[in-house]
């Protein structure tokens, strides 16, 4: 008496997990930034400790001067520029150019900074804390 055969199904090679995946969001294009910088408003102030400039600067940005009158929409464009690095970069460079103004006659070193969105009704809020070092002139090391 003969066992029946199994059938077996052969070996299949095992595909590692892919590197990137695809997550679908809404993101701010150029056009959007800039209509969002258009109505923005900045305020900034800061002060000199010891070899550095440290300064606080909020950009708000009322959604309602741009058309957005419900509180989805709010959500939807706070999440996308929430995510966006050219407006987080943009709202740095603000920061850094009210330095800039206000101590004209020092050159800086590398900023620190740090940036935070929050979404208040249907204004946009950008803040971004700012420190600056002075940089050290040639003259005063090679003395």
């Amino acid at each position: 008496m003969s066992l029946p055969r199994l059938l077996l199904k052969p070996p299949t090679r095992i595909r590692p997990g892919a590197l990137l995946g695809r997550i679908e969001r809404t993101v701010l294009g150029p056009r959007a930034e800039e209509e969002l910088f258009r109505v923005a408003e900045v305020l900034s102030e800061g002060s000199v400790s010891g070899t550095s400039f440290f300064g606080s600067t909020l950009v708000t940005i009322d959604l309602a001067r741009l058309g957005v009158t419900d509180h989805a929409r709010s959500q939807e464009l706070f999440a996308a520029a929430e995510r966006s690095v050219r407006v987080r970069l943009r709202a740095m460079r603000l920061a850094q150019s009210d330095a800039v103004r206000r101590m004209p006659d020092h050159a800086f070193g590398t900023a620190i900074v740090s940036t935070r969105a929050r979404l208040d009704g249907l204004r946009l809020l950008l803040d971004v804390d700012l420190e600056l070092p002075f940089a050290l002139s040639s003259a005063a090391t090679s003395a």
